[in-house]
């Protein structure tokens, strides 16, 4: 297949767009000190022409000055080309015209890529502050949604020891229960994902964050002890039990990523973890055995 060969406005446009991508990674005192600094070489440019041909290739007005007047001259012409200002008080005659312009050009080149940088500086200043609130709904939501599991526990725990059985409705919302908090779990890791959220999750809020997941597989630790020991056959139960086997996946899974991406020394917290998983895990083994 023959590729088309790049025409020259195709090359030149690249150039532009490389240009403008470096400038924009300068600060805004680099930026003004070059728009500055094109301000005063133009302005010697004007102060030559405009002793060339007796002023014929010069700015109007410049004629019989003293030089450090007509240099002063020279700049203020300079600044009010590069500002697109235009009084008329000063115009170019001859070769200043096409100087002139190459400093309209340029200029206004310098002032785009300033304007760009400014907006696209606010709209990153925007996106963060979105992805920081976003950040924290997911936040709340996660540990509001372990609260929320962890009270369908204790109402399923005080049913058993009252009524020494489990309804349908109760082993709905124990299925129920261990789904939500699998989607939960899996979410974790992602707080610690600069790229995807563009905050990190602070020492504080891991740390609520370990306590709401250790309390939660405390809560299920001690429901499943509860029904045991009233006995309810919570190993029967087809639905929870395949959810329930699927959390402990995922928890076995995700806790080791979540300790190494965690910048923050919890390494007990994490052992918690690791344990209340653990005697899930063995109560179901021996209930099988």
């Amino acid at each position: 297949m023959i590729r088309p060969t790049p025409t020259t406005s195709t090359k030149k446009r690249s150039t532009a767009i490389v240009l403008m991508e470096h400038l924009t990674k300068l600060n805004y005192t680099t930026l003004f000190g070059i728009w500055a600094g094109m301000a005063v070489l133009f302005a010697f440019f004007y102060f030559g022409l405009s002793y060339l041909s007796g002023g014929e290739h010069g700015p109007s007005q410049f004629h019989n000055m003293a030089p450090a007047l007509r240099f002063y001259n020279a700049l203020y012409y300079s600044v009010i080309t590069a500002t697109s200002t235009g009084y008329g008080d000063i115009t170019p005659h001859g070769i200043s015209k096409i100087v002139a312009c190459m400093q309209s050009i340029s200029a206004l080149f310098v002032f785009a890529v300033f304007v760009t940088k400014l907006v696209s500086h606010q709209q990153e200043m925007t996106l963060n502050e979105v992805h920081r609130l976003t950040f924290e709904d997911v936040f709340h939501n996660t540990r509001e949604g372990m609260f929320i599991a962890r009270k369908d526990f204790d109402h399923i725990i005080r049913f058993a020891e009252r009524n020494k059985k489990l309804d349908t409705e109760q082993w709905e919302n124990l299925t129920i229960a261990y789904s939500q908090l699998q989607t939960l779990f899996e979410e974790i890791p992602d707080f610690y994902q600069n790229e995807v959220h563009r905050y990190t999750i602070d020492k504080k809020r891991e740390e609520l964050l370990l306590e709401a997941a250790q309390r939660t597989l405390h809560r299920i630790n001690q429901m499943l002890d509860t029904l045991s020991e009233q006995g309810i056959d919570w190993l029967s139960h087809e639905p929870s039990m395949k959810e329930l086997n699927e959390l402990v996946r995922i928890v076995s899974s995700m806790t080791p990523m979540w300790k190494e991406k965690s910048p923050y020394e919890a390494a007990e917290a994490f052992e918690d973890i690791f344990q209340m998983k653990e005697r899930m895990h063995l109560k179901i083994i021996n209930s099988i055995s």
